[in-house]
């Protein structure tokens, strides 16, 4: 007796896909985001409000404010993605691939004044978009 797939999983080559081979690296890169956004909001009220906390002479441009409101938003877009990755949505996966490609060019302009912090966003960011563009879009819903 044939059993019946859902077509949506099959591959391209007839045989069926195997959904839960990338829910580790879903949950790490939902993880990831979490850790990386609440770490962000922590860095963008740090820069609003204690200015002698980060090198403010190696910003490539701005003020020290103007970054504070860009690390938050940053934090709060990363906190949405994660959830939303958490929960196997595709627009959050969407969501969160634009993220993290802004969110590196932002780490990148601002790798002069906290250059730790910036490689190790950096790399955070790489893995999140490993994660979610190879095992971001297995066709479900939540």
């Amino acid at each position: 007796m044939a059993t019946q797939t859902d077509p949506r999983l099959e591959s391209t080559y007839g045989g069926a896909v195997d959904t839960e081979s990338g829910a580790g690296w879903l949950a790490f890169a939902s993880v990831m985001f979490l850790v990386a956004g609440a770490l962000n909001v922590l860095y963008g009220i740090v820069a609003l409000v204690n200015d002698d906390h980060f090198a403010v002479d190696e910003l490539l441009f701005g003020d020290l404010s103007m970054w504070g409101v860009l690390y938050l938003c940053f934090g709060g877009a990363q906190l949405l993605a994660g959830l939303l990755v958490l929960r196997r949505s595709m627009t959050g996966a969407v969501l969160g691939i634009g993220i993290v490609l802004l969110h590196a060019m932002l780490v990148l302009l601002s790798i002069g004044a906290y250059p730790v912090w910036s490689i190790i966003a950096l790399t955070i960011d790489g893995l999140i978009l490993y994660a979610l563009t190879v095992h971001g879009f297995d066709g479900r819903e939540a």
